[in-house]
Formats: C-alpha cells, structure tokens, sequence
C-alpha cells in the first residue's frame, strides 16, 4: 500500500470542513397549509395592528378637533352672544352697584338660554386684574384670582383658546361636582373697547364623546378595509399557492421522467452489452479455449468479458430503494473492482431513510470512487455507512490510500478538471448535510458526507 487512510494517520490533520450542515438548504415537502395559514395569520395580525395604530391616531386627532370646536363655539358664544349683550357699567370703577347690578342681570339674561340647552355648565367673565365681573355662580362675582399666562396671553391678542380646567384651583372649587371640565376662554370688549376675558366650562365627556364618535367611524372604515383586503387576498393567495403547488409538481414530475429515463437508457445499455457483445466475446473464448495454440487469445478474451461485466454493472442504474443500499453501493463500486482496487463497503442492515437520502449517498460514493480512480492512485477503496448519534442523519465515508493532496486544493472553485469535488460539494448542498475531507501528500484521502434522513427531493 502507497499509503494510509488519513483518519488512522497518527497526527494527522484536522478534517477540512468544506459544507456545513444548514437545515435551511434542505429541500422537503413545502407546508402549504401552514404557509397559507402563516400569510392570512401576518395579513389579520399585521392589518390590525395597522388598523389599532390608526384608531389610536384618530382618538388624538379627534379630541383635537373636539377641543378645536369647543373653542370655536365659546369664540361664537362670546361674539355673538356675550359682547353684544356687555355694557360698560360692568366693568367701570366709577358706576354705581345699581348700575353693575343692571349690567350683570342683562348679560345674565342673554346667556341663560344657552346655559339652560347648551353644553357649557360655567360661565366667568374676568377682568385684566383677575377680578370676576360676572358669573352664573353669584358667590363668585367680586372674588379675584390670579390670570395665568394664557389667559393674559388671550386679553392682549383677542384669541381664544381651550385647555383642560384644574379643578384644583380656589376659582374652580364650584365646578368639582361636574367632572372633569374644558374651560374654553376668549377675549370680548365693552363698548367703550375695554378687553375683558369671557370663561366658558363644558363637560370634557362631552369632547371625548365627539371623539369616540369619530374614533368609531376611522376604525369601522380602517377593519373595514382590512376585511376587504383580507376578502381579496386570501383566494388570490389560494390561487398563487396552487399555481405554485402544480408548478413543483409538474417540475418533479419532468425531473422524475428525466431520472427514469436516463435509467432506462441506462438499462437498455446494460442489456445490449450482456446480450450481445459481451456473449458474442464470451463465445468466441470458449471456442479459442478449446484449442492449445490460442489458450493465451482466450484467456485475454475472457480478462476483456469480466471488464466489460464491471462497466456493465456500473452503467446498470442503481436503485437503493428496490435492491437495498448495499447492493447498490456494490454496483456502483464496480469501477473501482474493474481498475484493480480492492473495495469493501459496510452498510447496516436496515437503514431507515428516504429515497432521496438514498440516493444522494450513491450519488456520493459514485463520484467518491470515481474520483479515487482516476486521481488517488490507491489500492484499497473502504465505503462505510452508519446512523449518526441522533438517529436522523446517514454518515457516510469513502476512504482510499492512496497518494492524498494538499486539502486546500478542495477549496479552490477555480481549478479545472476537478468537476468531481463540485460535484461532492453539490451534493451536500443540496440536502442541508455537510462535507468533511481529511488528507494530506501520501496519507490518503476520507470523505465524509452527512445527509438529513429525512431529505424529500435532491434539486
């Protein structure tokens, strides 16, 4: 023997892992239902958590159009109703009590219909200085408090504006029985021009009423649409996954013609051989063997009828699922029995995987042996199959002694004429294993191969 296989090598190197083992590679049965149920399951999830933002988002933007319109209507209030309604009295230092009385009961007399049906439950109208002027609770008129600075900010820019009522405040405390409130406040002027500040309180559950009312109407349309999206999407999603189901059935279908094809090819060969050449070669030894002076002829004739069986036995297709994966591990080391070598291969008994796992091992060992052929120069070929620990894997090896290389030439795509460890590589590619090369100059060479029991298709 020129050399040793590489694993019984003392010191020798590290398994160079060329394919590492990636699930994701594998190619199995596609899971449509669970696809169509993923894609309908993102669509429902992914559509309403659009819909949810979208409702949320309109919640703001509702209650800030409610609080918009309870300033514009306490704007209306105060220019329509309010100031036509002020005299100066109200305010002047100089008038009488008589007098601010008089004024206080007209303005009390023309927002008593808005009080009695409208939506504000508290009216203020303030002075610059923060005193009450007037109110419809009379403990408050005369009080002062402090203006804060919107409601300056209001009396020098003749705005209006809204925001949510502190019912802590000394000035609200008869307010606090009413929920919480929006105060809406705009700027009015006596007739003598003098700006004074006009407070209208509305129940806030009126404003987050109008908002859930246009809340209710975004998210009504927002699930609407997602039903309809969903109404839509599910047959057309039905319509591509059957589209694509026959489609990787009818490649499967013309990739198993092709496959069936090529082994009867493969057959037919194989037949017109035995048949006829290879029984036309091995009568004619019989004959020559009868005669003394052409037994060295015979004896060449039938060494070229058991080369011509070896090739024969390697054209013939093996089928591991109908003969065993043993027998046609047999066959498709026949090439390596017709160059001299000695072969061996040891396969358990039973080995529980699918055909194309099956296949993907032959496929393995054919090119495996092949390349030991005509590259490794060795005497000796040893296949073994065994089960990996877990139990869901097929370890296969082929291993030779002969003259070995440096391992770094496996990994180089460049190299031409070496389509063989392509074609190794492909095949752990293809099934989500993995492929390991131990060798070294004059140590021989082992591939390892580990292939998914469970692979369903080689592409």
């Amino acid at each position: 023997m020129r050399g040793q296989r590489s694993s019984d090598t003392p010191g020798a190197a590290t398994p160079l892992v060329l394919v590492a083992a990636d699930a994701r590679r594998r190619t199995g049965r596609t899971p449509w239902r669970r696809v169509l149920v993923g894609v309908v399951i993102a669509a429902v999830v992914g559509g309403a958590a659009v819909a949810t933002a979208g409702t949320l988002v309109s919640q703001r933007i509702a209650e800030g159009f409610a609080v918009r319109d309870a300033t514009s209507d306490t704007a209306g209030l105060a220019r329509v109703v309010v100031e036509p309604a002020l005299r100066d009295a109200i305010a002047a230092p100089d008038a009488t009590e008589d007098e601010r009385s008089a004024a206080r009961a007209e303005l009390s007399a023309a927002v008593a219909g808005e009080l009695r049906v409208g939506s504000a439950v508290r009216m203020k109208l303030w002075a610059a200085d923060g005193t009450v002027l007037w109110s419809d609770e009379p403990r408050l008129v005369g009080e002062r408090f402090p203006l804060g600075d919107d409601d300056l900010e209001a009396l020098r820019t003749d705005r209006s504006d809204a925001e949510v009522s502190d019912l802590s405040e000394p000035e609200n405390r008869y307010e606090r029985g009413h929920g919480p409130l929006l105060e809406a406040y705009q700027a009015v002027h006596t007739p003598s021009g003098e700006p004074l500040l006009f407070e209208a309180y509305q129940r806030y559950d009126d404003v987050i009423a109008r908002a859930a009312d246009l809340r209710g109407a975004f998210a009504t349309l927002a699930f609407g649409t997602v039903a309809v999206v969903l109404a839509l999407l599910v047959p057309l999603l039905l319509w591509l996954l059957v589209r694509i189901r026959a489609g990787q059935r009818l490649r499967e279908r013309l990739l198993g013609r092709a496959l069936d094809a090529e082994s009867a090819e493969r057959r037919r060969m194989a037949a017109e051989l035995h048949d006829g050449p290879i029984q036309d070669i091995a009568g004619l030894a019989l004959s020559l063997g009868a005669d003394p002076g052409t037994q060295d002829a015979a004896a060449s004739l039938r060494s070229a009828v058991s080369s011509l069986r070896s090739s024969m036995a390697a054209i013939r297709p093996a089928a591991p699922e109908r003969d065993g994966l043993g027998a046609a591990l047999d066959d498709v080391c026949a090439r390596a029995r017709a160059a001299g070598l000695v072969t061996s291969v040891h396969v358990p008994e039973s080995v529980e995987a699918s055909p194309s796992a099956l296949l993907a091992v032959v496929r393995f060992v054919r090119e495996a042996v092949a390349n030991t052929v005509t590259h490794g120069r060795a005497s000796v070929v040893d296949v073994q199959v065994t089960v990996d620990d877990r139990g869901d894997g097929l370890v296969v090896e082929v291993a030779d002694d002969g003259v070995g290389f440096d391992p770094a030439r496996a990994v180089d795509d460049d190299r031409p004429g070496h389509l063989g460890t392509t074609l190794l590589r492909e095949i752990a590619e293809d099934t989500g294993g993995s492929l390991a090369l131990e060798t070294s100059p004059g140590a021989g060479t082992t591939w390892r191969l580990t292939v998914p029991c469970d692979t369903e298709a080689l592409r």
